[in-house]
């Protein structure tokens, strides 16, 4: 019970920068633009709609609600229509002044304000129908319960104002609703799952303690190690929060190995005691294997640059291992308790003959056209790996979420009503003081500024050009109609000073202190790491060529989620390339034969390619939530592979032939890897249907890697064997522990694993407690 406390303690959030390292580069030069000019992700945007936003009744019913929201606990600030400044020219001094005077007689402004660049797509749109509310957050309390607390504070608030038309966005809002539907969505698939899985294993062993073992096994897996991430500091973010369904699909499969051939063993006449020990000794081995290569797999992602990729490979490892520990310790003491089936009673007799009238199949179609398998399966694997060629990275703000959700209806309209909410952040350093003084300077930023706008994915920018340009209009409306931009040192400094006599919130926003550094905000639409990069490319060498002398950063939200591209490519490779080392070296001490280690690895290399293939030719992008697939695939075609090669290796040691070997091990492993594989598709394969698209790929893909696996290891893997024709004969001089080796070619007693019968002693009693 004390783990139970930890377990309901655990916190849940989701942050861009949490993808990153300590001090990389991205990181650092978002940390410095933010203690500068101040956070892009720490504001709720409300947009409210109305046939005319300056109207007295509208304004009345915007002042109220800002009063209200100002009030919001851990809200640092709420700015809105009411806040919107400009600046006039009185006698020769330069003022800033509110918009809005009042209530009433605002309809004058709609011209004035509507041009104003700094307010037009801010706090109105061009045609006074849409206006913002934006809350800001105050930055020491920007975690997930604070910013829950203000959202269900705000909702509450906008739904007792009867008639208001509104839509929220922002990243903190779709931060918290990113997780809130995710966990929605984890809790509603593992509960069908479970309830999937527990048919299921009523179905193969039709009594209940084939169903609670199992079943118990898993769920003290999933509590243990959500015990450990809550005592380490972890929490659920977007990939651990995907630990519970993969433990609840992959930690089922051991007891149900150990389950089902402790069940065959009953049939054949053991007692008790001998056949738990004859199950832990074939079995034992082979699922200390499984679980320490698929731990690996996952923990290999720990050299990930990517937090959260290392976090749910650390995580991940550890519930596997926990799964065996529980499964080798646990199902021991408990199978005295499993109830014996009779062979009536053997689950779907129709099904089971299918499942052995299928491993004949294979055993026959592998041996005698295995070089036809061989080349056949690698050339469709091959085929079908040509969709890699299609693949590429990309990544969203709005990743993993459906077009058609609330939260992105709602981003759209605020973004084509007002502005899109993701800025781009240029910061251009001269490198001297007061340098940004210089009108050369000014008119490569113009043109900077209007290269940006060239791009479809960019909205609006604003700058110190943009300031500059408005005061210039305000002092001096003749020279600013032949020329917009002021064109001396001097006069630009002298507006400088006027902005510092005035306190005008406007020039912080766009230079530091020492008058150094430029800043140029762009409002860019969600359009993908993909497309980012490819317009950062030719900004940067747009900027080289025009900037040669300054130093410039980009930077910003868009930035940060175009940068974790390279980093998930680098990091899923690497992870599996390191993958592959550690469990070619796992081979190569098991079998102690080049031959065998080649046909142990390709195998499970074929699903990988296969996956990869077919999210080229569908376009599924690589991305955080669906990098992890190939980590996943790769564990379970692993444990497929090594669950047949370590069975092949013990019948090899107790003398059997190679041929003998494979038929004996395709058709009793073959059975188990059918069952298991059953079970994993039907726990991944209810993922499918989610409406989160991260949730959905993973269900899809790895069910096809399941399928994808069974026919490598019951096809392709028996048909290399025959074709390379290892040498077992280092094998033979290690028997299988506790069995007398046999001659080579002799017949392995008949089970009802092979659909044959089996002559049973009559003195067994199959209820006897010994």
């Amino acid at each position: 019970m004390a783990s139970v406390y930890p377990v309901l303690n655990v916190e849940a959030d989701f942050s861009l920068e949490g993808f990153f390292p300590e001090n990389d580069p991205t990181i650092d030069a978002y940390q410095r633009f933010s203690e500068e000019y101040g956070r892009d992700d720490n504001a709720i945007v409300i947009g409210l709609q109305d046939d005319n936003v300056l109207s007295p009744d509208f304004l009345e019913k915007l002042r109220t609600l800002t009063t209200k929201l100002s009030e919001i606990e851990h809200v640092a600030e709420v700015r809105s229509l009411f806040d919107a400044q400009r600046l006039r020219n009185v006698n020769g001094r330069l003022e800033a002044e509110p918009y809005l005077n009042g209530l009433e007689n605002n309809g004058g402004i709609l011209s004035e304000i509507t041009d104003d660049p700094f307010n037009e797509g801010i706090f109105i749109n061009r045609d006074a129908t849409f206006t913002a509310v934006y809350l800001i957050i105050d930055e020491e309390d920007n975690n997930f319960p604070v910013r829950q607390q203000i959202i269900d504070d705000f909702i509450e608030i906008l739904d007792s104002q009867n008639g208001l038309e509104y839509y929220i966005a922002g990243i903190p809002y779709f931060r918290n609703q990113y997780v809130n539907v995710l966990n929605s969505e984890i809790i509603f698939y593992i509960t069908i799952s479970s309830v999937l899985i527990i048919l299921l294993l009523w179905f193969l062993f039709r009594n209940v303690q084939g169903v609670v073992i199992p079943i118990m096994i898993v769920w003290l897996t999933i509590l243990f190690t959500v015990v450990v991430l809550y005592l380490t500091g972890g929490y659920f973010e977007v990939l651990t929060s995907t630990i519970a369904p993969i433990l609840l699909c992959v930690g089922v499969a051991d007891s149900v190995h150990m389950l089902s051939k402790y069940r065959d063993n009953r049939l054949v006449g053991m007692n008790r005691s001998t056949a738990m020990r004859e199950s832990l000794i074939v079995l034992g081995s082979a699922t200390f294997l499984t679980s320490v290569t698929t731990a690996i797999g996952f923990a290999t992602l720990l050299t990930s640059n990517v937090i959260p990729m290392r976090t749910f490979g650390l995580y991940t490892a550890i519930g596997v291992i926990i799964a065996y520990i529980i499964t080798i310790f646990l199902l021991p003491s408990m199978m005295p308790f499993f109830r014996d089936t009779g062979r009536d009673k053997l689950p779907g007799g129709r099904i089971h003959e299918a499942i052995g009238s299928f491993l004949r199949m294979s055993f026959r179609t592998s041996l005698r056209y295995h070089k036809a398998v061989v080349i056949i399966t690698l050339l469709l694997t091959v085929a079908i790996g040509s969709g890699i060629m299609q693949l590429r990275v990309n990544g969203f703000v709005f990743d993993d979420v459906g077009q058609d959700s609330p939260l992105i209806a709602d981003s759209h309209v605020i973004a084509e009503r007002l502005s899109p909410q993701f800025p781009l952040e240029i910061i251009i350093d001269t490198g001297t003081e007061d340098g940004i003084t210089d009108p050369e300077l000014l008119r490569r930023i113009a043109a900077l500024e209007e290269k940006l706008l060239s791009y479809d994915e960019m909205d609006k920018t604003r700058s110190l050009r943009t300031l500059m340009e408005r005061i210039h209009a305000i002092m001096s409306p003749e020279e600013a109609a032949a020329q917009p931009l002021p064109d001396n040192r001097a006069l630009i400094s002298q507006y400088l000073l006027l902005m510092e006599i005035t306190d005008a919130d406007a020039l912080e926003q766009f230079t530091d202190f020492s008058y150094q550094e430029v800043r140029i905000s762009t409002q860019a639409f969600d359009a993908g790491s993909y497309r980012i990069n490819q317009i950062r490319d030719e900004l940067l060498t747009y900027i080289r060529t025009h900037f040669p002398d300054e130093e410039i950063t980009l930077t910003g939200t868009t930035i940060l989620v175009a940068d974790l591209t390279d980093n998930i490519v680098f990091s899923l490779a690497s992870s599996i390339l390191l993958a592959f080392i550690f469990i070619s070296l796992i081979m190569a001490w098991l079998f102690r034969n080049v031959k065998l280690v080649l046909i142990s690895l390709l195998p499970n290399i074929m699903p990988l390619i296969v996956i990869a293939g077919i999210m080229g030719y569908f376009g599924i992008d690589i991305k955080p939530s669906t990098a992890v697939i190939f980590t996943i695939a790769f564990g379970i075609a692993v444990d497929d592979s090594i669950h047949f090669l370590a069975r092949f290796r013990i019948e090899t040691q107790r003398g059997r032939n190679l041929i003998e070997a494979v038929r004996i091990t395709t058709e009793r492993t073959g059975r188990a890897i059918i069952l298991t594989s059953a079970i994993l598709l039907v726990g991944f394969g209810t993922l499918g249907n989610s409406e989160f698209d991260s949730t959905m790929y993973m269900g899809q893909l790895v069910s096809i890697t399941i399928l994808t696996a069974i026919i490598a290891d019951l096809f392709f893997l028996p048909a290399l064997i025959y074709w390379i024709k290892p040498d077992i004969s280092a094998l033979r001089k290690t028997k299988a522990p506790g069995t007398p080796a046999v001659k080579t070619g002799e017949e392995h007693p008949k089970t009802p694993e092979n659909g044959s019968s089996v002559s049973r002693p009559e003195a067994v009693d199959l209820n006897d407690n010994k």
